[in-house]
């Protein structure tokens, strides 16, 4: 009896661990995220928008149309010096599908800061995620 439970066991973890990888892989689809920014009016001590640019595509490359506001996250991960966290205050689908405007101004009432932002995007639609950075110079 020894020898069938030595047998067993690896044959058993085995299908544990493809069972479980398997589940993984179907847990989320993902979403091609990639993102630019540019401080077009944003500048140091003003609160106009700051513009991030993002294009979204699914794994396959086909555009992912009818996203909104509730689909994005904004995070500055590094802020310049006395820089804040954002809110996004407007999300507009672009001519072209899968690509959106995203505009993003400093928390409460704070300022933009001379320096460089560094922005983590964050798109979420239904169990479809995907994520990308971003940077800018405030100038």
């Amino acid at each position: 009896m020894k020898t069938k439970s030595r047998i067993l066991l690896p044959v058993v973890l085995m299908a544990a661990m493809l069972m479980s990888t398997v589940s993984i892989a179907t847990a989320g689809e993902l979403l091609i995220v990639s993102a630019l920014s540019e401080d077009s009016i944003a500048a140091p001590n003003n609160r106009l928008p700051n513009y991030i640019v993002v294009s979204v595509t699914t794994a396959d490359g086909t555009p992912m149309t009818g996203l909104t506001a509730t689909n994005f996250k904004v995070d500055p991960i590094i802020v310049a010096p006395g820089g804040a966290l954002v809110n996004i205050t407007d999300v507009r689908s672009s001519r072209l599908p899968g690509f959106y405007q995203l505009q993003v101004v400093p928390i409460s009432t704070q300022t933009w800061k001379a320096g460089v932002y560094i922005f983590a995007v964050s798109v979420t639609q239904g169990v479809k995620n995907g994520q990308a950075l971003t940077s800018v110079t405030m100038d």
